[in-house]
């Protein structure tokens, strides 16, 4: 008597299911492989957002760096009731004591100063009196346990958030160039004698890497350049 085959053999049912399982195990492989990616992109979109933001405030703050009620009275001037000929006031704002860059445990921290005067409530506005005020014209940068601050009212406000971005490093270089200005006196100056008025300019140039902090493997590097408004002008006209 024939007998037909009723259903699948044991063999062709272990076959199959091995077959089902090599292709689930494929798929939720590639599953994982697209979410890990999509994670990993996600997180280096956050902290590269992250970075260029603090970044962007920085270099527009920073910009400010000098900046004087009276810039007018920083060049040399005929004589007048308050100046003599050939002489100009010092900007305040641009000596060494109140723009410099300092390491500190490897990274750079920066400080600079700028007149509040005119931005100050009140009518009229304060005139300028060529002191900087520690509390409210002092600022700076400096980068502290993972996150950047910021030097504002004379105490440092944090200004990025360690629970999402982890700032591993700092750097902050100024390249300083000189420019003579001894042709714009009235008398002629020597340019070798070291005395005659000299513009400096400055670049500030800052370099910031983070990684996240969900993720370690996360690292990103920003780096800006920014040149400062206002120039330093030493020196004077015989």
């Amino acid at each position: 008597m024939k007998r037909y085959q009723r259903g699948l053999s044991l063999i062709e049912l272990m076959v199959g299911i091995t077959v089902g399982m090599i292709v689930v195990a494929g798929a939720s492989l590639m599953m994982t492989s697209q979410v890990s990616e999509h994670r990993r992109l996600t997180l280096e979109t956050q902290i590269q957002q992250d970075l260029r933001a603090v970044a962007d405030l920085m270099v527009r703050e920073v910009r400010r760096a000098g900046s004087w009620s009276i810039p007018q009275k920083g060049i040399w001037a005929p004589a007048t009731a308050t100046l003599p000929s050939g002489t100009a006031m010092s900007n305040p704002y641009l000596s060494d004591d109140e723009f410099s860059v300092t390491t500190v445990n490897g990274n750079e921290v920066l400080r600079y100063s700028y007149a509040k005067h005119a931005e100050r409530l009140g009518t009229p506005s304060p005139a300028e009196d060529n002191v900087v005020d520690p509390d409210t014209e002092q600022f700076g940068f400096k980068l502290d346990s993972g996150t950047i601050k910021f030097l504002l009212g004379g105490n440092w406000q944090p200004m990025t958030d360690r629970t999402t971005l982890n700032v591993t490093g700092l750097r902050i270089t100024v390249n300083s160039q000189e420019n003579s200005l001894a042709d714009s006196c009235e008398n002629l100056c020597d340019p070798t004698s070291g005395t005659c008025p000299t513009q400096t300019q400055r670049r500030l140039n800052i370099e910031l890497s983070g990684q996240s902090a969900h993720d370690a493997a996360v690292t990103r590097v920003l780096r800006l350049s920014a040149r400062l408004r206002n120039d330093a002008i030493t020196g004077a006209c015989p």
